[in-house]
């Protein structure tokens, strides 16, 4: 077969020429996808990624403003993952589209985790004060009752010019001071049953005794001869 004649004589002539084409100087290198994302996403703060795709003044910038503040550093995660995505120099970045939509999944995923994180951290904080409002609030208006605690109650108390009353006890268990200027008895009536003495005394006389009742209401009843005299009937319960 005989072949043209201007292809032997074009034959030292690059292709690009014997078509009409010429380009001044080399074509830049073609930079990667993949790296490009790797970059913004672990040293996006530092605008790494920018400086990577020959963009020097917004790389310095990212750099200054700490990523910007956060926003561009994410921000950028997405716009490598665009289609049409390319460097300073206006060349598309090296990477096929199901890397693209591998990427772009990434990035929704990782903004989805920060987002979260962000709404936890500011929303523990106001749960943790609503939660301690509410408490406050219902102590106040139901106040927990103070915790009980054993003391020692008077139960009768009586004198030459106080007469005695009804002793109501508990335990029982209970403790008279007394002091009479002569002889003196003591009694406890219950409601049913003979009287019980509780304290016989001859002559006059200061000091405390103990006696054990069964629990109930009893009425206590003095007899003395001396003009001043003084009784206290006491047990130890918890106050009611």
């Amino acid at each position: 077969m005989d072949r043209p004649a201007w292809l032997f004589k074009n034959q030292n002539v690059p292709p690009t020429e014997q078509y009409g084409l010429i380009f001044e100087g080399e074509l830049l290198p073609v930079r990667s996808l993949r790296t490009a994302w790797l970059l913004a996403l672990c040293l996006g703060f530092t605008g790494a990624d920018r400086f990577y795709l020959r963009r020097p003044g917004t790389g310095t910038l990212k750099l200054l403003t700490l990523g910007g503040f956060g926003i561009w550093w994410l921000i950028d995660l997405f716009r490598i993952t665009k289609e049409y995505a390319a460097d300073g120099a206006s060349m598309p970045l090296a990477g096929t589209n199901s890397l693209r939509r591998g990427l772009r999944m990434a990035s929704t995923i990782l903004a989805g985790a920060l987002v979260g994180a962000l709404f936890c951290a500011v929303a523990t904080p106001a749960t943790g004060t609503i939660t301690a409002t509410v408490t406050a609030m219902k102590a106040l208006l139901n106040p927990t009752p103070p915790t009980p605690v054993k003391e020692w109650v008077t139960v009768a108390e009586a004198s030459a010019t106080k007469p005695p009353g009804l002793v109501v006890t508990v335990t029982g268990k209970l403790h008279i001071e007394y002091a009479f200027t002569g002889p003196a008895v003591v009694y406890l009536q219950p409601a049913k049953g003979p009287a019980l003495i509780v304290l016989s005394l001859i002559k006059a006389h200061k000091g405390a005794t103990g006696v054990t009742v069964n629990p109930g209401t009893y009425r206590l009843t003095v007899s003395t001869t001396g003009k001043a005299w003084h009784l206290l009937v006491e047990e130890y319960r918890l106050r009611r």
